[in-house]
């Protein structure tokens, strides 16, 4: 799964990252790719929910707000978007 993370602050993009890993579009794989790229982010992981891991798996994106987190941060917003696989191209002409 491939994964851009924004850190924002209204409309300012504070901090970003694309995360690339191995796991599967499933919850638990969400949920382990949100806890990799928020540690190589250098914030506190939020509170996973169904509800989020719907949004991002129907809409590829996923918004989480200061209230879904337990420690105190100071943005905004974190939102999760999936970036689409690139398809490799064909070897058809050699």
């Amino acid at each position: 799964m491939k994964m851009w993370l924004k850190v924002m602050r209204g409309d300012k993009i504070l901090r970003d990252l694309v995360y690339e890993g191995k796991e599967k579009l499933t919850f638990n794989g969400f949920r382990e790719a949100l806890q990799n790229a928020t540690y190589a982010l250098d914030v506190s992981t939020p509170v996973l929910l169904r509800t989020h891991f719907r949004h991002f798996e129907e809409f590829r994106r996923a918004k989480f707000t200061p209230s879904d987190f337990i420690e105190e941060v100071d943005f905004t917003a974190l939102v999760a978007e999936l970036v689409p696989e690139e398809d490799k191209p064909s070897r058809a002409f050699r």
